[in-house]
């Protein structure tokens, strides 16, 4: 009876063992879970608003595990929609990526924080001609990133004739199958391009005409409207759109995917712009901006980004790592001879401003 008690003891100190041991193991574990929650919600966050399809995810990923941070990103389609945020969201995000034609605008908004230089010390990382069109103006408030040029994407298939022209676009056989971007500046850039006109007019009459002429263009567009850019992209490539106005990276992209598309910069010019980073105003983790800034100026992580976007890169030292095919594409890095056909937007004076936004008016609801 005693060694049935004994046994029967030394049964149940075995077992009470067991679940002593499971239950401390269990305690360990969520102890150590409840650590790393507590750890990760610790963590610094970045706040990130930046275009659609346009930073390679794995840059941030490599930026969280150097840093021991946290990236959240939000995307946007069109920059007056990342502007429209920023004005009435202060302190939502600590980055945006805007294109220099927004700057001004932007600056003269109190919308932008200065950058500390010294916290950047991969600026000088930097082509010299991107340094000198950003110093200019807005030396203290962003950093060049990429640059690219907007032309005309066609449809081999569908579009027999070469296409050198912003004429193409009134061409009735293409009706229904081209688009214009949703973008005011991009549209009126066609119109005063193809009348011999600068981007950025000075007198109001060449708003105007151009006007005019794009009023005649718009019952010719796929749904007799402009289009959302990422819209664009899909109905190349699915040849719902034969003709379009279409940025350079994006068709190296469809390029690759369908034989029959191709781009060209109209003989008539185009425009040129270069898309930027920047601290917007209310950023809660300023100095974790300005080290994901430097962070991008690195040059692996420079070409990083042309691979993965196919946009030329503004760092002169990331070129020696990024994609050889890449470099030798003539769609991503423009010809020489084609860079005086280039225009940048600049800001307008305010009268003409305010033409411009009563034409764009009359336009989209024409």
């Amino acid at each position: 009876m005693y060694k049935i008690k004994k046994s029967v003891s030394i049964i149940t100190v075995i077992v009470l063992g067991f679940i002593l041991q499971n239950i401390f193991d269990w305690n360990i574990g969520e102890l150590q879970a409840k650590k790393q929650k507590d750890k990760n919600a610790s963590s610094p966050v970045l706040n990130v608003y930046t275009w659609v399809e346009y930073i390679d995810p794995e840059i941030f990923s490599d930026f969280e595990k150097e840093f021991h941070v946290k990236v959240h990103v939000d995307y946007y389609d069109l920059e007056d929609e990342m502007f429209s945020l920023v004005q009435s969201k202060p302190g939502m995000y600590d980055l945006i990526f805007p294109s220099e034609s927004s700057m001004d605008i932007m600056i003269n908004s109190q919308l932008l924080l200065k950058l500390d230089k010294r916290r950047i010390p991969n600026e000088k990382n930097l082509k010299a001609r991107f340094r000198t069109i950003i110093n200019r103006k807005w030396k203290e408030y962003c950093i060049p990133i990429d640059w690219g040029v907007t032309g005309i994407a066609y449809n081999a298939k569908y579009v027999k004739e070469p296409v050198d022209s912003w004429n193409v676009f009134w061409d009735q056989k293409y009706k229904g199958h081209m688009a214009l971007m949703d973008d005011p500046y991009e549209v009126f850039s066609v119109g005063q391009k193809r009348l011999g006109y600068t981007m950025n007019p000075k007198d109001s009459y060449v708003l105007d005409e151009a006007l005019k002429i794009l009023k005649e263009l718009k019952p010719l567009l796929h749904d007799k409207y402009f289009m959302a850019y990422n819209k664009i992209k899909e109905k190349l490539k699915s040849e719902e759109l034969w003709i379009a106005q279409c940025y350079n990276g994006d068709a190296a992209f469809l390029v690759e995917e369908n034989s029959n598309i191709n781009f060209v910069i109209p003989k008539e010019g185009t425009s040129f712009w270069i898309d930027t980073i920047a601290i917007p105003i209310g950023a809660k983790n300023k100095r974790l901006a300005e080290e994901f800034i430097n962070f991008m100026l690195r040059p692996e992580i420079g070409a990083k980004q042309t691979n993965y976007s196919y946009y030329a890169g503004c760092n002169k030292k990331a070129w020696a790592f990024v994609d050889k095919q890449l470099l030798r594409n003539p769609y991503i890095y423009i010809d020489r001879k084609e860079i005086n056909r280039l225009e940048l937007y600049e800001i307008l004076n305010p009268e003409i401003q305010r033409k411009f936004n009563e034409c764009w008016a009359e336009l989209a609801k024409y």
